[in-house]
């Protein structure tokens, strides 16, 4: 058996091959590395979201001083300049592209992987004379993909946390630096236009915040998450409604538990997906 997976190619092969017997926890192994290569992923595509947008609202800030000529300094490298901002503006598109189809391949293969490990789990379980007509093999492997849901509900509250601390910070850095130039073009004219500027975006960030609830479905996603752990843990050390019941009896409350949770989690994004209207005439 081998270390590890080192490439995505080695990836589809396993997951590929029918005829492999493969063991789950050499798969569980797998998974963790694709995993980490997913993580590192969504690092590099953070960096470059940022450039997309910072880095060539710089430049053009760059190349616009250059063609007004108000540094000397920056004027002298006007050329350099342009050829910079055109190069990057036109390779933004392609490496965000190239950044998408990266992460989305390996959240792909990890998909193909967990499938792969029920199915060597379900084969292990057979050789190891485990009763058919029993459900306890498939619960047991229903509790050991929970951690992965946990880990979905936080990566989803997490996202969309940043998401609204971006556009708060829209707001609150815009509406002081909005009054600074509304104040400051009483003497400059050509500042007004920053004021209209700055204002909407204010508004644009107030708009998307109030509309989508960013908060809102942070705050829902970080709180199933935080149930169906603690119903994971308790169902391990058999506390609370686990304490007195038998093994498949704890297992099957389990995933009934979790099942809800998932429901009521999926409800409230419905509710938020509808319209206000819709929701006060509910």
């Amino acid at each position: 058996m081998r270390a590890g997976v080192s490439s995505e190619q080695e990836w589809a092969n396993v997951v590929n091959d029918e005829s492999t017997a493969w063991h789950p926890d050499h798969i569980r192994s797998l998974i963790i590395d694709a995993e980490e290569k997913l993580h590192l992923q969504e690092i590099w595509r953070r960096v470059g979201l940022a450039w997309i947008f910072l880095g060539n609202l710089a430049l053009i800030a760059l190349a616009a001083m250059a063609t007004l000529k108000l540094f000397e300094q920056i004027s002298r490298l006007a050329v350099p300049l342009y050829i910079a901002a055109g190069v990057s503006l036109l390779g933004s598109p392609a490496l965000a592209y190239w950044q998408y189809k990266r992460t989305r391949s390996t959240r792909i293969i990890i998909k193909k992987l967990h499938v792969v490990r029920r199915r060597t789990q379900a084969e292990s379980d057979t050789e190891s004379g485990v009763a058919q007509d029993s459900a306890l093999p498939a619960q047991k492997r229903y509790r050991e993909d929970v951690p992965d849901l946990i880990s979905q509900f936080r990566e989803d509250a997490g996202r969309t946390r940043r998401v609204h601390n971006r556009f708060q910070s829209i707001i609150i850095v815009g509406s002081v630096i909005t009054s600074a130039i509304a104040t400051a073009s009483v003497s400059f004219v050509q500042a007004r236009w920053l004021t209209v500027g700055a204002s909407a975006a204010v508004g644009l960030a107030a708009g998307f915040t109030g509309y989508f609830k960013y908060h809102e479905r942070s705050f829902n996603s970080q709180q199933t998450a935080d149930a169906i752990e603690r119903e994971y843990e308790a169902v391990e050390l058999r506390v609370g409604k686990y304490a007195n019941l038998k093994e498949l009896e704890a297992y099957a409350l389990f995933a009934d538990t979790v099942e809800r949770l998932r429901d009521e989690q999926n409800k409230r994004q419905q509710q938020l997906d509808q319209p206000v209207e819709v929701t006060r005439e509910e």
